[in-house]
């Protein structure tokens, strides 16, 4: 089974989408049993998303780049209200 850090390597760098189907199942049932790489896979998939969608919206001309950060943030952070879990 991968560490935690092999897991968070693996999808920071979207190594999964080249990688066998044993490194695939292995690296899914380690997002199974812990929460932490589940959360941290949550926010990295929020984070491309917000960028892909701010990305293909905005043109050279559309606007300042405090309203392009404030509209990163924003959706970063709806995404992660979304994903969160209760702390105990």
């Amino acid at each position: 089974m991968p560490t935690c850090k092999e897991v968070s390597r693996s999808i920071a760098s979207d190594e999964l989408s080249a990688a066998g189907w044993r490194q695939r199942l292995s690296t899914q049932i380690h997002l199974l049993m812990c929460r932490h790489c589940r959360r941290y896979s949550h926010q990295i998939r929020a984070i491309g998303e917000a960028a892909r969608g701010i990305l293909s919206d905005t043109t050279p001309d559309s606007g300042s780049r405090e309203r392009l950060q404030s509209s990163i943030l924003d959706q970063i952070s709806s995404g992660a209200e979304k994903d969160s879990e209760p702390r105990l």
